[in-house]
């Protein structure tokens, strides 16, 4: 088996190699590396607004999509890409979906509305409840427009654009992210919030 990590990290180089040896082996090494990835990056990029008992059930979800759609997957990005856009685009529709129910999210750390929170099987029950109603590529496609078109309707679409793409798009770290673009970290954090936020009002007045 090739698993394409050689010289670096998951999935490496030979990306083609990884995928195709996901898709033939249910069983293989590279999963668990993907169910790695995928952990990693849904606590970075959830952890302001969802809370932890919805992360470990988006991760479950997410890799439920990774297995579905993998097959399909045509290489037009890198493979990190691709599942970050799907972490992405899930958290904005649970985000979504919690908001359209009038719950109210807690950043890890604030215990105030503990007493406010439901049992983790009702919220499961009722957060997922619209999920099958989108086929994944369309969702993707609209959350990458509307990310995109925030960057580009402000003063600095190209520092805004290699922000998002790389904070969003490809999981670096703010600080990565606001050494190639010039700026703070802080900065790189109100980029990304206010990006996301476009984003999920754009998705939720989508037709």
């Amino acid at each position: 088996m090739t698993d394409g990590n050689a010289g670096g990290h998951w999935p490496g180089t030979d990306e083609r190699s990884v995928v195709e040896d996901m898709i033939r082996n249910k069983h293989s090494k590279n999963w668990e590396e993907c169910r790695a990835f995928v952990k990693q990056h849904v606590y970075v990029k959830a952890k302001n607004n969802i809370l932890t008992s919805h992360q470990d059930v988006i991760i479950q979800e997410v890799m439920v999509k990774i297995v579905r759609y993998l097959p399909g997957f045509r290489f037009h990005c890198s493979l990190k890409t691709w599942l970050n856009l799907i972490i992405e685009h899930y958290i904005i529709d649970v985000h979504r979906n919690l908001h359209n129910e009038g719950r109210f999210l807690v950043p890890l750390g604030d215990s105030s509305n503990e007493n406010d929170r439901e049992s983790d099987a009702s919220i499961r029950n009722q957060a997922w409840s619209a999920e099958n109603v989108f086929m994944v590529n369309e969702e993707l496609r609209n959350a990458i427009v509307a990310l995109l078109e925030y960057a580009n309707s402000h003063s600095n679409p190209t520092r805004d654009q290699l922000i998002i793409s790389m904070v969003i798009f490809d999981g670096h770290s703010y600080a990565e992210a606001a050494k190639a673009a010039g700026c703070s970290a802080p900065v790189v954090g109100y980029v990304v919030r206010e990006a996301q936020r476009y984003a999920r009002e754009k998705m939720e007045h989508k037709p």
